[in-house]
């Protein structure tokens, strides 16, 4: 049978890979927003759920940290 819907949904996300592709600075600013959204995503998560205050405080230093890892990770990778 022929989908339309199917088809749109396809060429559609060919069409934005494409773009992203092309125009590195809205990569940039993906990569970026995607790496402030998971580090406070864990951390949060890391207040609600671990009441021990040192081992909370380690955590988040560990979010930081390897946060900063993959930020040189990527910027090595770009560059």
């Amino acid at each position: 049978m022929f989908n339309l819907e199917w088809i749109v949904i396809r060429f559609s996300s060919l069409f934005t890979l494409f773009g992203v592709i092309i125009d590195s600075e809205i990569v940039f600013f993906i990569i970026g927003f995607l790496l402030v959204h998971i580090s406070l995503g864990v951390s949060s998560i890391l207040h609600d759920y671990i009441h021990i205050k040192k081992i909370k405080y380690f955590f988040i230093f560990l979010v930081k940290v390897l946060s900063m890892e993959i930020v040189k990770n990527i910027m090595e990778f770009f560059f």
